[in-house]
């Protein structure tokens, strides 16, 4: 999904007319900056993804109590606002808008690919308003309403069937950092001496 939207964006760069942007020029040696800085953390994020994986399997069961396990669902849950709200403060406000939205995608888009491979999420759960965001723009632009009253009951009718998936994958994100932290209490950590059983402490 990432490589498609790099190439869009750099389509949106090469093939669209100059004289589009005109008014836009000094915005877009930021644009390219924050493409480039949004494909790096991906790069980063598939390379560093062992690792990362590691380091969520090697806490110690002893350690983690009931404050630890809610702090890690409140780090989970702040990481995947952050990263839907980082992208929009760093967008400049003057830029193009067809740009602007192009990178503010891109951005979560990013950022949400280091909260699945940190906390181990499911990507269609974490990405579930991301897909939303993408349908009511093309809700918002469809060009063929009869006047602003009807593009606005299209927008509340889409938000209003929109709502139980965000919810459903709210409750699957939680699902999945409770079942994370219950798979750490059972599992001994990478490179522990696994317990005896009864039956080993027979011979």
């Amino acid at each position: 999904m990432w490589h498609a939207f790099c190439a869009f964006n750099f389509c949106l760069l090469t093939f669209l007319p100059w004289s589009t942007f005109d008014s836009y020029a000094a915005e877009i040696p930021v644009v390219l900056m924050e493409l480039l800085m949004y494909t790096a953390i991906i790069a980063l994020t598939r390379l560093a993804r062992p690792q990362m994986t590691k380091l969520c399997y090697n806490r110690r069961p002893e350690k983690q109590g009931v404050l630890v396990q809610w702090l890690i669902k409140l780090a989970g849950i702040v990481a995947m606002v952050a990263a839907y709200t980082i992208p929009f403060f760093v967008i400049p406000c003057t830029v193009h808008p067809i740009m602007g939205w192009s990178m503010y995608l891109f951005g979560v888009l990013a950022f949400s690919t280091a909260v699945i491979n940190a906390f181990l999420l499911p990507p269609l759960a974490v990405l579930t308003a991301w897909l939303g965001i993408v349908g009511m723009l093309f809700v918002m632009a469809f060009p063929w309403y009869h006047d602003g009253i009807a593009r606005i009951l299209v927008v509340v009718a889409y938000a209003f069937c929109s709502a139980p998936f965000l919810w459903a994958s709210i409750v699957r994100v939680m699902d999945s950092l409770q079942t994370m932290l219950e798979r750490d209490l059972h599992f001994p950590r990478l490179g522990d001496p696994a317990p005896e059983t009864e039956f080993s402490k027979l011979y």
